[in-house]
């Protein structure tokens, strides 16, 4: 099954069943994220205990993506996808049944090995079904339904936890069990290496490293995302601290909706002009608008305004463009691998940037710390953009 147009993907009903069954697995993910804090602490949970369960999660999926992630290359795509929609119908009963606490991080390490799977092996099935001339437009789309699903869960679980908690968890395993349902109908399209090979997972992961190209988009993923982590994680507190502003949840939920269009927009927008002339201005505007976070104070509103529509469409338009070059530059047999690196990057901004920020923020306040930071990024941009002219005219030396 290959598709030479976006119209023929959008119809095909395998790939509708997959997209949606995406969307009801990324409501899953966010609730995970959101509302099971404000579960714990309806159940009398220390903030300690919040901490834990929340860190758990996500070191859990970071470390299960590396070493299940190459599962989808090796076990086949929709073994990865069922599994990883399974996984969250499991977790959400042992999260609501759970006797004890200790019980509770063992349904959050399943819950993880769901989030684990699911990432790297989505992209994988994009890429295994289309052309390579609208891979761009169709990741595009995929990325999109995943950001309708992350901006839904919240609002959709905070309402059904208003109502009861058994509200909560039956909604949770019903959008589980339906996501699990709509997955399993997607096509195996990934190649099953059923010989065994010398290589193992590590020589896979360097053969990967060592790829020059690909390296380039793994650090810019990671770069990108720890100036929009960075916004993401501190906004809330910086803009509760200025009057006359907006809300940090619209502007947070008005970042996401950007983030949204970018992501259907820029691929359209990849596969017509190019990468390379869509990936310099996508991260020419990824840097203004984290750099305008650091006028806030001073400006306020249009600051804000600067921040979420040019950090909105700069960072996910700059994000779509290293996954589609990642997939273009990645042998098959190893795309749902290559990905697994991806996400890694994409979750180590968070975590990197977060953590310098931090420190900068207890010395410095707020605006400085975004500027400093700001002009870090610009720097790791600049040198990430003009590597692969330098690396091209070494090898072209070499050669002759």
């Amino acid at each position: 099954m290959k598709f030479y147009s976006t119209k023929e993907f959008l119809k095909n009903r395998k790939v509708l069943f997959f997209l949606f069954g995406t969307l009801l697995f990324m409501v899953n993910v966010s609730v995970s994220y959101s509302v099971v804090p404000v579960f714990l602490i309806n159940q009398n949970m220390t903030l300690v205990q919040v901490g834990i369960s929340s860190s758990l999660y996500s070191l859990a999926a970071i470390v299960l993506r590396i070493l299940l992630g190459p599962l989808a290359d090796k076990k086949g795509r929709k073994f990865s996808l069922v599994i990883s929609a399974a996984s969250f119908v499991v977790s959400w009963i042992l999260i609501w049944l759970a006797p004890s606490f200790e019980l509770h991080l063992i349904a959050r390490v399943i819950q993880a090995i769901g989030l684990a799977l699911y990432m790297s092996t989505g992209s994988s099935v994009v890429s295994d079904v289309t052309d390579k001339k609208i891979v761009g437009s169709c990741m595009g789309i995929y990325r999109g339904f995943m950001g309708v699903g992350f901006l839904i869960g919240p609002v959709i679980g905070l309402m059904l936890i208003k109502t009861s908690e058994a509200a909560l968890f039956i909604g949770m395993i019903s959008f589980a069990l339906f996501s699990l349902f709509m997955l399993s109908f997607t096509k195996e399209t990934g190649v099953i290496i059923k010989v065994k090979q010398k290589n193992n997972y590590l020589n896979n992961y360097l053969e990967l490293l060592k790829n020059h190209k690909l390296l380039r988009y793994y650090l810019l993923v990671l770069t990108v995302t720890t100036g929009y982590g960075i916004v993401g994680t501190n906004s809330a507190i910086f803009l509760s601290t200025i009057t006359g502003v907006i809300s940090p949840s619209i502007f947070l939920f008005s970042i996401g909706i950007m983030g949204m269009l970018a992501s259907i927009i820029g691929g359209r927008l990849i596969d017509k002009f190019g990468i390379k002339r869509i990936i310099i201005p996508a991260v020419s505007l990824a840097l203004t608008g984290f750099l305008a976070m650091a006028f806030v104070e001073t400006i306020g509103n249009y600051a804000i305004f600067v921040a979420i529509f040019s950090l909105g469409l700069g960072t996910h338009s700059t994000i779509l463009s290293s996954i589609t070059s990642i997939e273009r530059d990645t042998r098959k047999e190893l795309m749902a691998t290559s990905f697994v690196i991806q996400e890694c990057a994409f979750d180590g901004g968070f975590v990197i940037g977060n953590l310098i920020f931090g420190f900068l923020v207890t010395g410095i306040g707020y605006s400085y710390s975004f500027l400093i930071v700001g002009v870090f990024l610009g720097l790791s941009y600049l040198t990430l953009l003009v590597s692969e002219n330098i690396y091209n005219k070494k090898s072209l030396t070499t050669t002759q």
